[in-house]
């Protein structure tokens, strides 16, 4: 068996970041792997390498989005309609997962990965994600380890391996956000009073309601049987995530009908950098005039367009123009869809 990972070169962050998820795959102990590469950005293969402090010691593969989806900078992008081409293709393994250019793996994170789910056979495995708060003055240091074994030293030396499970906002685990507290608290119930996964013999826990977490194995076989990346939908902007959120998108509750779920990896992790934020599908001002002229039927684009002009017109804040692109009324949302479109496949079977 071997897994695949899809990774996204986005255009917002330093191509930098994409320094440390490179060298971690190069010091893996099990290479039964492949990486392919979804660049988002204007620059070649060529240019995106030449721009690194390491290389891809790995097989992979490089694809980028087509000129024709640029409006000024910045692209229409659709990384499910991305899997389906992979999935056409034939150019993922058994299992796969979605990882951004600023994640990064434990060493033994694919020998241990692949050892679970070799036993478990599991359709979806969550990726032990944990929400670090280290930058990339933290982390840079890493590039100088050249075996995985001073690699792993340093990630313990670092602290990052003592961070909490992506789930977890804050070391403040008490707060005056009812909201939050309450995730808090079910959370910290969900892992068994722990704030971050121990190793099981086992390499996976299972929880009473799902927690979560936007990294996760894929079986290649249940993606196909159910259509998860909505082939025949455009879905624009949305990404790689199983959505759960009370009284829109509950594809959690959906899961349990159909397989084992969910189930969380214990025995490595996935580490994230920090980074700030920029939606350029509302903020650019090149990309949101030309998104306004786009001729289009899809209704995630429209959808688009209106929080766009909400925006600029000073009818919507930026938080509500986001929500409107995300989940309506109308159910034009991405989550909306993402929802709606999911349930209708998994009904089918």
């Amino acid at each position: 068996m071997k897994l695949s990972f899809i990774v996204t070169i986005d255009p917002i962050k330093d191509i930098s970041y994409l320094n440390y998820i490179v060298h971690s795959f190069n010091l893996q102990t099990s290479q039964d792997f492949n990486v392919i590469f979804y660049n988002q950005t204007q620059m070649d293969e060529a240019a995106v390498f030449s721009c690194l402090q390491v290389q891809p010691q790995f097989d992979y593969r490089f694809f980028s989005i087509e000129p024709s989806y640029f409006l000024g900078k910045y692209p229409i992008w659709n990384l499910y309609g991305f899997h389906n081409f992979l999935l056409e293709k034939d150019y993922l393994n058994e299992y796969f997962m979605a990882l951004h250019m600023e994640e990064f793996l434990d060493v033994d994170y694919v020998e241990q990965a692949l050892d679970v789910l070799q036993q478990s056979s599991l359709d979806i495995l969550f990726g032990n994600l944990t929400r670090s708060k280290i930058n990339l003055d933290d982390i840079a240091p890493a590039l100088s380890c050249k075996t995985g074994k001073d690699y792993d030293l340093f990630l313990e030396q670092l602290g990052i391996k003592a961070a909490n499970h992506w789930c977890f906002y804050s070391n403040r685990f008490f707060t005056w956000n009812r909201v939050q507290l309450r995730e808090n608290l079910l959370n910290f119930y969900g892992f068994g009073f722990r704030r971050k996964l121990k190793p099981t013999e086992r390499g996976f826990i299972t929880t009473p309601f799902y927690i979560a977490e936007d990294v996760f194995f894929m079986k290649k076989e249940f993606a196909n049987r159910y259509n998860w990346f909505l082939k025949g939908h455009d879905m624009y902007f949305e990404d790689i995530h199983i959505c759960e959120i009370p009284g829109v998108c509950e594809l959690g509750r959906e899961l349990k009908k159909v397989t084992h779920f969910p189930a969380y990896f214990n025995r490595s992790c996935i580490y994230h950098i920090s980074h700030g934020r920029f939606y350029f599908q509302l903020e650019d001002e090149e990309f949101t005039e030309k998104m306004l002229a786009y001729q289009t039927d899809s209704p995630i684009l429209q959808t688009h367009q209106e929080a766009i002009r909400g925006y600029k017109e000073g009818r919507m804040t930026f938080k509500e123009a986001l929500y409107h692109t995300r989940r309506n009324t109308q159910g034009t949302g991405t989550q909306n869809l993402n929802y709606k479109y999911h349930i209708a496949y998994l009904n089918k079977k």
